[in-house]
């Protein structure tokens, strides 16, 4: 017996999915006159390998393998980003775009290189790939302007799965990464930083700066904009605006019971750009967590961080277009 098809069909349109990520990936690698060529090649290849090896390694019957990844390389303006993935379309349409910071890529040999290594570099490829498993697949995403964590406990949750190790919130790595991501660096030949002196202290470090650091290989930032900090809880921001922005931070000025204004940070004046931003909230959190549930304190602590943090959004480097993982602001990847 043959089946009818439906009016409401014969008058449908055939659904066709385009993928132009191969044609995208292509042009990069043959582009000869191209800087970056060479760099996109390698970081084109060890995408698949990593989705194939570390994030997506099984074929599943629920839904489709991630997609992989377009690479772009862009001068991000900032010597603390490392590099970021868009949460949106790219200005030419195209999706699940990571763009890598051409601002840490160093001429060597008549080639392009990645100024804190190979490691470090693979990294940080890791780490955006993450970003991206989220946004597909993830139960929590990121919601763009709306999302109070950009690394969130599920992303954490993911990455320390395959060997990172971000900080909840800020973003950096922490430590030297391990686990699977060191077994597939063996692999592949990739040498691990030696040498790596014990962190001072009990501080949560972005390890690949300050080891770089160490090894007295720095490199220093001009960044053309400006550096202003709350006086009460040490929160900074980088503005545009030459003059005074005459900033008030809302949470301060509450428990002063006065206006608190950001005020010029001077710079160089003792500053440690790769320590973790001191946690205003630290006093509150503790006392909070001893006196609440484990829920009840989740919930508590996501409405505080947004409370606090809902003032800075517009100058909180455009997250409604990507999402920069960067430091010396609010994070630290």
């Amino acid at each position: 017996m043959e089946h009818e098809v439906p009016n409401i069909a014969k008058r449908g349109k055939l659904i066709e999915k385009v993928n132009p990520q191969p044609e995208v990936r292509k042009n990069a690698e043959k582009a000869s006159d191209w800087e970056y060529a060479e760099e996109a090649s390698y970081l084109y290849q060890k995408a698949v390998l990593f989705k194939d090896r570390l994030i997506d390694p099984l074929h599943r019957l629920d839904r489709e393998r991630l997609p992989d990844p377009v690479i772009a390389f862009e001068n991000l303006r900032n010597l603390n980003t490392f590099a970021a993935f868009r949460l949106t379309r790219s200005p030419e349409g195209l999706q699940n775009e990571i763009i890598m910071n051409s601002e840490h890529f160093i001429d060597k040999d008549g080639k392009k290189e990645w100024a804190f290594g190979r490691w470090a570099e693979l990294e940080t490829l890791l780490h955006e790939q993450v970003h991206e498993f989220q946004q597909v697949y993830g139960k929590d995403p990121i919601i763009p302007g709306k999302s109070k964590n950009y690394h969130n406990k599920e992303f954490v949750e993911k990455c320390e799965s395959i060997g990172l190790h971000p900080m909840l919130g800020a973003g950096c790595h922490t430590q030297l990464a391990d686990g699977p991501f060191e077994i597939l660096m063996k692999e592949l030949g990739v040498e691990k930083p030696q040498g790596l002196p014990e962190p001072p202290g009990d501080l949560n470090i972005d390890w690949f700066r300050w080891f770089m650091e160490e090894l007295g290989k720095g490199r220093k930032g001009k960044s053309t904009l400006h550096k202003w900090t709350c006086p009460e809880c040490g929160l900074n921001a980088r503005i545009g605006i030459k003059g005074d922005p005459e900033i008030v931070h809302d949470s301060c000025s509450a428990k002063k019971g006065e206006k608190v204004f950001f005020v010029r940070a001077e710079e160089g004046a003792h500053q440690t750009i790769y320590e973790a931003p001191r946690d205003p909230l630290e006093g509150e959190l503790k006392k909070a967590e001893s006196e609440m549930t484990e829920e009840e304190f989740k919930d508590w602590e996501e409405d505080k961080r947004f409370e606090a943090d809902r003032d800075y959004e517009n100058f909180d480097r455009s997250h409604s277009i990507y999402y920069h993982d960067e430091a010396d602001t609010t994070g630290d990847f």
